[in-house]
């Protein structure tokens, strides 16, 4: 092999290498760097992200802290039980309680169907029919609004079961009232 063949193939040689560099090693180098970059751009953006929620994250504490103070405080306002049903029998017991303690009588009392929701909060609805004089129904219609739970009449239809009786009879009123109240429902409840 002479001195000129030798530098053949000694440039051959750095014209594939050069041309295997350049063709192959130096585009997937370019690639690998933009990766590395656009990775270390979305890290930098994740990681500003973070921070702010941490920044955020101080205040919504505190706003943790009120919601749960007002949650305490709407406790004995609202229903006590889970379920309609215990909602309900709660409400019953309520108006029952109203009715009989101003010397009304409580003829029947029966659950309405009421899907009235805000949140994790539901409403239960009773309607219930009792006779009493005005002074009776005075008393529950105020032990129904100011009692300890937070209670609604939604509805309310008085009537008199004899107008046209003589001044000694007593008076006596039908009456038939809707009443509201909210309870906090179970988690599986929750739609």
């Amino acid at each position: 092999m002479t001195e000129r063949d030798r530098r053949a193939l000694v440039l051959g040689g750095v014209v594939v290498v050069a041309s295997l560099l350049a063709l192959r090693v130096l585009p997937w180098a370019v690639r690998s760097a933009l990766a590395a970059e656009t990775g270390l751009r979305e890290r930098v953006a994740v990681l500003s992200r973070a921070r702010s929620d941490l920044t955020a994250a101080a205040g919504l504490r505190d706003s943790v802290v009120r919601l749960g103070a007002a949650l305490v405080n709407l406790a004995p306002r609202i229903l006590a039980g889970a379920t309609p049903a215990e909602a309900v029998a709660d409400l019953a017991g309520r108006v029952n309680l109203a009715v009989t303690s101003h010397q009304a009588k409580l003829e029947r009392s029966e659950a309405v169907l009421d899907s009235a929701a805000a949140g994790r909060l539901r409403r239960a609805t009773l309607r219930a029919a009792f006779e009493s004089d005005v002074r009776g129904l005075a008393g529950v219609l105020q032990t129904l609004e100011f009692g300890p739970a937070a209670l609604t009449v939604r509805e309310l239809r008085v009537t008199a079961n004899d107008p046209g009786s003589g001044d000694r009879a007593p008076e006596v009123l039908r009456v038939e009232v809707t009443v509201a109240g909210w309870y906090l429902a179970q988690r599986e409840l929750v739609r």
